[in-house]
């Protein structure tokens, strides 16, 4: 395995995006103008590349813990977000941009730094997050004429305060060009990047995509404080039995980062409903099966992890075609997503919830034993976990 490093960083960045359905691509644009404003200080290949990562990664603290922005917490997602990515790949190398993205030039900010004691990607970073705050906020209720010059005017009037002015004069100059701002709001910012993102691309490999999945998991579970370490769990549940059935040691290890993945497209649904202690209503209901619809779209746009993309999202099909997203049955549902499947099943029916406590592991067994009879879930696949759960 040889991944794009870019790719799934800009794949992964969708993912914290989708939270919510909060300001949808906020982080590619932001790695946009970051580029673009890291050309024009000519800052060489190396310090582009941990603009870029930070860029996309700049709001990865919020992915656990919701602050309030009306109170003097609002800074904690800078911080937590360095010590994230420090867990990543070549994180070590931006930690401190992320960590310092919202200290004002002036020394204001949380941390008191100020002018170049602050790092100056972090300044990039800062104001190019601004600027697409600004912009979002205006669109659709002012004309595109005065969003501009708002923007302009804000740039200006922060410049020396919350910006530096070396960052905030190379931004204005970028927004004489008209190409910058259709750039900016073009449909597909993603190809947009494409074409003048750094070209020293880093590869990642298994361990690499491991680690990564590992981070994310701790992500995908904070949010709700019921699923604390549910995705871990099933990687484990289907790691082992992948084991049992003797797959060879890569697939093994795609299953595994499959289980740890699984849940990514619950970033996009609301904590309300993933912390409702009674039923959900029918409409809760559809908001949660696009989880699942969101996991592999975001993993698909990766590229070179297809197998691992249907495995993680695929877990509730079901053999009859009632399962969701996409209704697979039979033949349609892969193996490994039917044994990942039965891991989600067994995982959650041992956990403790706040309305029950955690079944016992035969219970569990039992409840999904009488789902095979009614040719929702596999046999076989409950077989093998039974060899690894009881």
């Amino acid at each position: 395995m040889n991944l794009n490093y870019n790719n799934l960083l800009s794949a992964l960045s969708l993912a914290l995006d989708v939270q919510e359905y909060k300001n949808m691509g906020h982080a590619r644009r932001v790695a946009y103008i970051s580029l673009r404003i890291s050309e024009m200080l000519n800052l060489n290949e190396e310090e582009s590349k941990k603009v870029y990562y930070s860029a996309f990664l700049h709001d990865i603290g919020k992915g656990d813990i919701y602050e309030d922005f009306d109170t003097d917490e609002w800074w904690k997602h800078s911080e937590r977000g360095s010590e994230i990515v420090k867990k990543l790949p070549f994180g070590e190398n931006f930690s401190d941009i992320i960590r310092y993205h919202h200290e004002n030039y002036d020394g204001s900010g949380y941390f008191k730094l100020n002018g170049d004691s602050i790092p100056l990607g972090a300044q990039i970073v800062f104001i190019s997050d601004q600027f697409d705050i600004r912009y979002t906020s205006l669109a659709g209720k002012e004309s595109e004429y005065n969003i501009r010059n708002n923007i302009k005017e804000c740039i200006k009037s922060g410049t020396g305060k919350m910006f530096n002015p070396v960052v905030a004069n190379a931004l204005l100059d970028l927004t004489r060009q008209e190409k910058f701002w259709l750039d900016y709001k073009f449909f597909d910012i993603k190809t947009i990047l494409k074409r003048i993102e750094p070209k020293d691309m880093v590869s990642i490999g298994i361990n690499e995509l491991e680690d990564i999945a590992e981070t994310f998991a701790q992500i995908i579970d904070n949010r709700s404080r019921f699923t604390y370490n549910h995705s871990r769990g099933i990687s484990n549940l289907a790691y082992n039995m992948a084991k049992v059935i003797g797959y060879d040691e890569e697939v093994t290890r795609k299953i595994k980062i499959a289980g740890l993945l699984h849940d990514l497209g619950k970033l996009a649904i609301p904590n309300s409903i993933l912390d409702k202690l009674d039923k959900l209503t029918e409409e809760e209901f559809m908001v949660i099966k696009s989880h699942t619809y969101y996991t592999k779209e975001i993993l698909k746009e990766i590229g070179g992890i297809d197998d691992i993309a249907e495995w993680a999202a695929n877990h509730h099909e079901k053999l009859d075609g009632s399962g969701y997203p996409e209704g697979l049955k039979g033949d349609e549902i892969g193996e490994i997503d039917r044994h990942v499947a039965v891991c989600d099943m067994y995982q959650a029916l041992t956990e403790d919830r706040p309305y029950r406590k955690g079944l016992e592991p035969k219970q569990a067994i039992d409840i999904i034993a009488k789902l095979v009879k009614d040719n929702k879930v596999s046999g076989e696949s409950l077989e093998i976990l039974k060899e690894v759960v009881l």
